[in-house]
């Protein structure tokens, strides 16, 4: 099994104007070739409308895989915190290889879309056209699938920032990170304390943990 838990949020300005803010948390994991087998195809194809169907399956992917947190009445230097235990955010019956998180959290004046609204907002020609050419810029690297998905995940959260912008939600934090299992969580654990996002105004409190279920291991090494 595998887990990715969430156990600190601190915020320095929660972006309102008035003391107190409404703050949605969307967190976002994925795997690379798990979660996008058919990105091979898309940069063994030629076929220019398949890559966009790929991309919009991918797109939709992303979506769906995010975790909402809403936290009312957050004010400037706060510490959210989820209980003793903390609050997982992605768990999977395996250990992967590398995968990709994101955490968004934006000041909200307005109601956030739902899944199936904010898919439909982002699945415009011109937004699905963008993130082909930026992904099959990728073909050339030496592990363009695991780039892909990285690459994906960050342009559809920039998507979503810019859909918040218009609506006049204000961006209170952005992390971003990419962990591979050999160097990263070798021994299936880690844990880290106030890891600054990228705006430097929140600060992220995580853990990992993973293990190997041996005796399932070894019957299906028996198959």
């Amino acid at each position: 099994m595998f887990y990715v838990r969430l156990n600190k949020l601190r915020i320095i300005k929660n972006g309102d104007l008035l003391g107190k803010g409404e703050i949605q948390f969307m967190s976002f994991i994925n795997q690379s070739n798990d979660s996008f087998p058919d990105l091979n195809e898309f940069f063994e194809t030629n076929d220019e409308n398949r890559k966009k169907e790929i991309i919009k399956d991918a797109v939709s992917k992303v979506i769906q895989s995010r975790i909402l947190l809403t936290i009312n009445k957050v004010k400037d230097k706060s510490i959210i915190t989820f209980g003793d235990t903390g609050y997982i955010v992605y768990k999977e019956n395996k250990i992967p290889k590398d995968f990709s998180w994101q955490i968004i959290a934006v000041d909200l004046d307005k109601k956030t879309r739902d899944t199936a609204g904010l898919i439909k907002s982002i699945l415009t020609d011109a937004n699905i056209s963008t993130i082909t050419k930026a992904i099959e810029i990728l073909a050339k690297t030496s592990n363009p699938i695991s780039g892909a998905v990285v690459e994906l995940s960050k342009l559809v959260t920039g998507i979503i920032l810019d859909l918040a912008k218009n609506k006049k939600d204000d961006q209170v934090g952005y992390f971003l990170a990419s962990f591979i299992e050999k160097l990263d969580y070798p021994n299936g654990i880690r844990d880290r304390q106030d890891v600054p996002d990228l705006t430097g105004n929140m600060f992220v409190d995580y853990s990992i943990f993973g293990y190997e279920d041996y005796a399932l291991k070894g019957i299906e090494s028996l198959k």
